[in-house]
């Protein structure tokens, strides 16, 4: 239950906020999967949770960054006053088999994150861009939302 509680409370702060980008920034959406998490007590101010997650990531048909799939993992510091930080990788798959890996945050008070690409091989070998993501919906471990960033679609 306790669990459950952490797990919603961070989630619910990831949902919440206002929008963040313009229709223009917005580049496609994305689907994360909980697959995994450990949690480790900080003492009575803070729960760390490790987490996995399966993610799948959409765009207009001609981008290169239209249906990868793959994995994240990271870490995440929920506070007793319900903040949060996050930080995590994420290594993606195209159809041709080429992988995107890309770094993640969230900082305590933002209802957003933002991401970097590290790059990875074949046509995402030297992608570098920055860019934002903001969770639109959540239904049971299932996480939908919406990625972009100014040249980050293409």
């Amino acid at each position: 239950m306790k669990r459950f509680f952490l797990l919603q409370a961070l989630i619910s702060l990831l949902i919440a906020g206002p929008a963040i980008a313009k229709d223009a920034d917005m580049c496609g959406e994305y689907t994360s999967v909980d697959i995994g998490e450990t949690r480790v007590e900080m003492g009575s101010k803070a729960t760390f949770i490790h987490f996995r997650s399966a993610t799948q990531m959409f765009a207009t048909e001609s981008s290169r960054f239209h249906q990868l799939s793959g994995q994240c993992t990271g870490g995440a510091m929920v506070y007793a006053d319900g903040g949060v930080e996050a930080e995590g990788l994420c290594a993606v798959e195209d159809t041709e088999g080429d992988v995107l890996t890309y770094a993640f945050t969230q900082g305590r008070t933002a209802r957003e994150g933002k991401f970097m690409r590290k790059g990875g091989t074949g046509k995402f070998a030297n992608a570098r861009e920055t860019g934002w993501y903001k969770p639109v919906s959540l239904n049971g471990e299932v996480t939908t939302g919406n990625w972009g960033g100014k040249g980050t679609c293409k």
